[in-house]
């Protein structure tokens, strides 16, 4: 899949640091095939769109030896989706509000040592990227919303920024 990206205060130290970590985000995404209709077949079921996605993306951090499903807190519960060293990474195909949820974790990670480094994986416009779901996706979180919040939000999480294109 294609991507466009934004760094959000980052500095080249950091970047520098992590490259090996961003370079295994960035070739997990690329390898997964965006299709208008995504399925994934897994254990003899077959997963769709949104599902069809985490799975296919969930495979590809797995196979780079990323630990899936990373606690950062157990009361109130604040799980991620994939952790390597201080990479953190959310796939978000939920509604707007969980965007809030999303920096809530990267704010509590880093202010804990957590994380130094945020990844929140977002289709960049959901009506284009599932064209059969239109309906569906209207208030799906995107990498405009996601882009406008951090740029204005007091989140000063360092943060790769990765928006899902669909295939043209």
């Amino acid at each position: 899949m294609q991507v466009q990206k934004k760094l959000f205060h980052c500095g080249d130290i950091l970047l520098a640091s992590m490259n090996t970590e961003i370079g295994e985000v960035l070739a997990a995404v690329h390898a997964v095939e965006w299709r208008d209709s995504f399925e994934y077949a897994k254990e003899g079921k077959v997963y769709r769109h949104q599902a069809g996605y985490n799975l296919a993306l969930a495979v590809e951090f797995k196979t780079m030896g990323w630990d899936s499903q990373p606690v950062l807190r157990t009361d109130p519960k604040l799980i991620g989706d994939f952790r390597k060293g201080l990479v953190f990474v959310e796939i978000q195909f939920g509604n707007s509000a969980t965007l809030y949820r999303d920096f809530y974790k990267f704010q509590y990670g880093l202010a804990n040592g957590l994380l130094s480094l945020a990844v929140l994986v977002i289709p960049s416009n959901p009506v284009q990227f599932f064209p059969t779901r239109r309906r569906s996706v209207q208030n799906m979180a995107d990498f405009g919303l996601a882009d406008r919040c951090l740029s204005v939000l007091p989140v000063n999480v360092p943060t790769l920024l990765p928006g899902l294109l669909p295939a043209v």
